[in-house]
């Protein structure tokens, strides 16, 4: 049975009006450092008054942002925040025939910003919490942690775990793939874990023999250092194609889990903290039955705040597992209702902040952040409101401190973050 969501009439608490703004101008080029950073100084500007709800848009670069609680319940007292900071706007440059892609904010308020070049190579653009620039550096994937990032950068074959400082400095690099001379066929998934640092399932093929693929995970602390001494073995199979598809996630209990197709089946299968395999005689649910049809999927695992893991597949929730679980279940109905929502925990862990997707038409350029109690209360909303009008809403998350990034509806390359917003009350 869903819980009750008892909202109130929409009474904003706190309306924040973006009066001015820091813009710095980036020239972000494909795996590159920019050979001349602007003066940040030179670069901020004042923007136009924001304009808020029930006024009529109208001047350029006008932008604003709302709070609702929408549910006097105990339990959301922590979740509204009852005020904002002024948003920092950067705008990036990207190379010729490439994009920009989206912003990851770690637990100290810097912000990384991406940029993919026509080749495909993704660079992140460091800046500081009030938009200066900082250094660069490649990562394919990238996980907010709270000291810099974590990620998975390669070349010729070769694929590295790296832990970045806010300021864009790789400042560790461990070795995931095996020589390639001996193995092939490398793929990877990162997973950010909760408590501060990522866990990576890996798989190769071997080149000799029969050519068995093989699936081994990696974790690593909140520092970047190998949590485990060595690889955890978490599957071998004399199938070189498979698995098509796999994800790995770390849940709120410290085990991880690692989902991996076999023929028509997705197994499961969970390490502890320490790098021991949960033994599991279970029978594995048809894959079908998590992840849709087919032998094709993009899959994701996010943690939840009661232990269990909730699976993405192509883009929307299908199912979670509770903690050492084998076999899926529904999942919890305030993420069934908001299947192709990202989210985050937020407050400090008070809730969730779920977040609206990109691609999606904004006809008043707004997007949205929906706070959601533990219970699955609907208890306030903070709506992002950008100038104009004809948007197709941009990349939005929450950053391990609490910070809030936006890609533009409008520019793809422009960004804008609320430093701290949603930080722990």
């Amino acid at each position: 049975m869903r819980p009750a969501h008892h909202v109130l009439a929409h009474r904003p608490l706190v309306l924040v009006l973006g009066s001015s703004a820091l813009t710095a101008l980036l020239a972000c080029g494909g795996g590159t450092t920019p050979a001349a950073s602007p003066d940040p100084g030179a670069a901020a500007v004042d923007a136009p008054s924001a304009v808020g709800p029930g006024t009529t848009p109208g001047a350029a670069n006008a932008s604003s942002l709302s709070v609702e609680r929408l549910d006097a319940a105990a339990e959301c007292d922590a979740l509204v925040p009852s005020s904002a900071p002024e948003p920092v706007t950067v705008q990036l440059t990207a190379p010729a025939g490439g994009s920009c892609v989206a912003g990851n904010a770690d637990g100290t308020g810097a912000v990384a910003l991406g940029v993919r070049d026509a080749a495909g190579a993704l660079t992140w653009q460091a800046t500081s919490r009030d938009g200066r620039p900082l250094g660069s550096f490649a990562a394919e994937a990238l996980v907010a942690a709270p000291d810099g990032w974590q990620g998975l950068a390669g070349a010729a074959g070769e694929v590295e775990h790296v832990a970045v400082a806010p300021d864009g400095r790789v400042r560790r690099a461990s070795a995931i793939s095996p020589d390639p001379a001996l193995r092939t066929g490398f793929r990877s998934r990162l997973a950010q874990d909760p408590a501060g640092g990522s866990v990576v399932l890996f798989r190769s093929v071997t080149l000799a023999g029969n050519h068995w693929n093989a699936l081994d995970a990696f974790r690593f602390d909140a520092s970047g250092a190998p949590r485990w001494p060595e690889a955890v073995a978490v599957s071998s199979d004399p199938d070189a194609a498979e698995p098509y598809f796999m994800a790995a996630g770390v849940s709120t209990t410290g085990a991880a889990l690692m989902l991996f197709q076999d023929s028509a089946f997705l197994r499961a299968r969970w390490v502890e903290p320490s790098g021991a395999p949960v033994a599991d005689a279970s029978e594995p649910e048809t894959s079908a039955a998590v992840v849709g049809d087919g032998l094709r999927h993009d899959v994701d695992l996010s943690p939840l705040l009661d232990g269990g893991l909730a699976v993405r597949s192509d883009g929307a929730w299908q199912r979670r597992y509770a903690p050492l679980a084998s076999r899926s279940e529904p999942l919890p109905a305030w993420l069934a209702d908001r299947a192709r929502w990202g989210f985050r925990f937020t407050r400090g862990n008070a809730g969730y902040a779920a977040l609206q997707p990109a691609g999606e038409a904004s006809p008043d350029c707004a997007q949205r952040i929906e706070l959601v109690a533990p219970s699955g209360r609907l208890c306030g909303r903070i709506t992002l409101h950008e100038a104009g009008s004809g948007c197709t809403t941009g990349a939005l998350d929450q950053g391990w401190d609490g910070t809030v990034v936006q890609q533009s509806g409008k520019d793809a390359c422009t960004f804008r973050w609320w430093p701290g917003l949603l930080a722990r009350g």
